[in-house]
């Protein structure tokens, strides 16, 4: 894929799995280009590691990081026209994880210790894999965040026991 600063394109495509695998071969599909595929309500953005937008994401990639500032703002344009497709159909649109909002839930939650890893969670849906929220690993425990930002857990890891 190019690097070349265009309108960003839109493609459509049956499942997430054509998409994701039409960004590693095509060409004429450029990073920021939007992915629409609808028989699994996600939008998602063309890169080397596409992600999705949307709720519903299938086999493309989520983002911590916030797609309009980075890569120097390379997926800025793709974001808004794909949000503004989203919105058209009335799927929802998840934004990244904030970051900092997450080590300062932490630090609400010193048992949890500092922060080492984030992972979204998710779940599957009749049209595929939706986003539930985020898992903010610390070196002590953890917390989830749903999709809104809320805490919903947060709690101490447990040590395995091995029963023989």
């Amino acid at each position: 894929m190019s690097g070349e600063t265009t309108e960003p394109r839109v493609h459509s495509f049956a499942s997430t799995m054509e998409a994701y695998n039409a960004t590693q071969c095509y060409e004429e599909i450029r990073d920021g280009d939007v992915l629409l595929i609808e028989s699994e309500k996600v939008i998602g953005i063309a890169s080397t590691w596409p992600f999705a937008l949307t709720e519903s994401f299938g086999e493309l990639h989520v983002t911590t990081a916030n797609p309009r500032t980075n890569q120097d703002g390379i997926f800025a344009a793709g974001v808004d026209l794909g949000e503004q497709l989203a919105r058209e159909r009335g799927w929802r649109i998840v934004p990244p994880l904030d970051v900092n909002m997450a080590r300062a839930f932490m630090a609400e939650y010193p048992r949890c210790g500092e922060p080492i890893g984030f992972k979204p969670l998710s779940w599957e849906s009749e049209s595929g894999r939706e986003r539930a929220g985020w898992l903010v690993a610390g070196t002590t425990g953890f917390i989830e965040l749903d999709t809104y930002g809320h805490i919903r857990v947060a709690s101490t890891w447990s040590p395995l026991i091995n029963e023989k």
